[in-house]
Parts: structure tokens; sequence; C-alpha cells
């Protein structure tokens, strides 16, 4: 068999062990991915520069965020 077949076998077999030894590593990456999901900025829904200069000139206080993709 293969090494790579064999270990994932023996992977199998201790699957308890294994998530006794990476528990803490699980757990920060679940954390990040949660943390990500939730954390980040929505889409915006405007679609064109009309659209931010009417709601700019509005007159209710807008928060503007700028992103720069490079």
């Amino acid at each position: 068999m293969p090494a790579f077949g064999q270990w994932l076998v023996e992977v199998g077999r201790d699957a308890a062990g294994v998530l006794r030894r990476w528990w803490l590593v699980l757990l920060i990456l679940g954390a990040m991915a949660v943390a990500y999901l939730v954390l980040r900025t929505p889409a915006s829904p405007v679609t064109s520069v009309a659209e931010v200069d009417a709601i700019l000139q509005g007159g209710q206080p807008v928060l503007v965020e700028f992103f720069s993709n490079t």
C-alpha cells in the first residue's frame, strides 16, 4: 500500500487520537472562519454614480467607505 494510503487508513482508525492532538488548531481555524463570515463587509446595493450622488444629497448623514482591490 502506498505511504499516503497507509497513513489515511491509520488516521481513520485513530480519528479520536487525531482530534485529541489537533483540537486547538481546529478550534482556531473554525473561529477564524466564523469571524470572517460574520465580520466581512457586505456588497453595496449601489450600482451607479448617480445613485451615490442621490444618497449623498439626500440630507441624511452618510458613512462612505472606500475600498481598493489593488
